[in-house]
Formats: structure tokens, C-alpha cells, sequence
């Protein structure tokens, strides 16, 4: 009885340690391959409406498939009440966007877009097959199309990327006169 006891106890303990660590790889895999980029934004007046608006462009690269999320957030600015929802926020392919112009996007390369007055969020999400058409290139734009309306906020964009930490490198001496 005493073996039984013994021999249990180990396989409790080996078992026991073997979910520990399988978890614990787990987690660290899934927090490397999350990039969250935070930037500050302003949306100018659009010169011509809809048919010519004032856009911001954030581009990504993913290294793996999986969500991309944006979350944006109007802090200030001016909002004209019979313009509806000015801004939008959008999700398109890369090779999308010729010639910088917004308003001529061809519908195939637009994944995802919403219209917005003060805060949205979207997500998009890449699979392998996708991420191997694109080489993993998005751009996120904002967009505002209303005549009389601009804005400053915040975005949030997190997407499956490795995060690059920035070193400092080594210390330059300057010559002062």
C-alpha cells in the first residue's frame, strides 16, 4: 500500500508539472506575436466631402495570420451635427492604395470599415492563405468626410506582429564649443 501511495504521488506531481509548463509556453507565445501600436491622429477638414476626404494612413506588416484590432477614439475637435458620422475608420490591403487617393480604393482590397462620430472599433481577422496573398501588408486609415467637421484623438492597433524593442545602442560623446 505504501508503493501505491508513493507511485501515485508522483505521477500526481509529474503530471502536475507537465500542465505547468505547457501553459506557462503557451502564454509567452501568444503575448510574442501581439504588437499594439498607439498613435495620436488628426482629422483635418475634408476639402471635398465624400468625393475627396481628409485621410491618415497607418501601415502594418503581420508576421503571422490572426485579429487585427483598432480602437479610435475622438478626443477634441469639432463635430457638425447634420453631417451624420464624418469619420471612418477602415482596414484595406496594402497594394489597395495607389497614388495616395482614399476615395478610389477598389472594393476587393477594403476588409473591413466603419463609420464613426466619437469612438469605434473594428477587427479583421488574417488567415494563412490571406497572409500569404498580402505578404502580410495592411494599412489602417482614417478618414474624415464631412466638409465642416475635424478632430484629434487616439488609435489603438494591435495586430499579430513581433514586438521590436528599442535599445538605446551605445552613447555618443558630442564635442560642446
Amino acid at each position: 500500500m505504501k508503493k501505491f501511495l508513493t507511485a501515485l504521488c508522483i505521477s500526481l506531481a509529474y503530471v502536475l508539472f507537465i500542465f505547468m509548463t505547457e501553459t506557462g509556453v503557451t502564454a509567452a507565445g501568444q503575448e510574442r506575436l501581439k504588437k499594439t501600436e498607439t498613435h495620436k491622429y488628426t482629422l483635418y477638414q475634408a476639402p471635398g466631402g465624400e468625393s475627396d476626404p481628409y485621410s491618415v494612413q497607418f501601415p502594418i506588416k503581420l508576421d503571422e495570420p490572426g485579429l487585427i484590432t483598432v480602437n479610435v477614439e475622438v478626443g477634441g475637435g469639432k463635430i457638425k451635427g447634420g453631417e451624420g458620422s464624418p469619420f471612418k475608420v477602415w482596414i484595406v490591403e496594402a497594394k489597395g492604395i495607389q497614388d495616395e487617393k482614399t476615395n478610389k480604393i477598389p472594393d476587393r482590397y477594403i476588409k473591413k470599415k466603419d463609420r464613426f462620430k466619437t469612438k469605434s472599433s473594428i477587427n479583421y481577422a488574417v488567415d494563412a492563405g490571406e497572409l500569404t496573398r498580402t505578404g502580410g501588408e495592411y494599412v489602417v486609415l482614417l478618414s474624415n468626410l464631412g466638409k465642416g467637421s475635424h478632430a484629434v484623438g487616439t488609435i489603438v492597433i494591435t495586430y499579430p506582429a513581433e514586438e521590436v524593442k528599442d535599445s538605446p545602442g551605445a552613447r555618443k560623446r558630442v564635442k560642446r564649443d
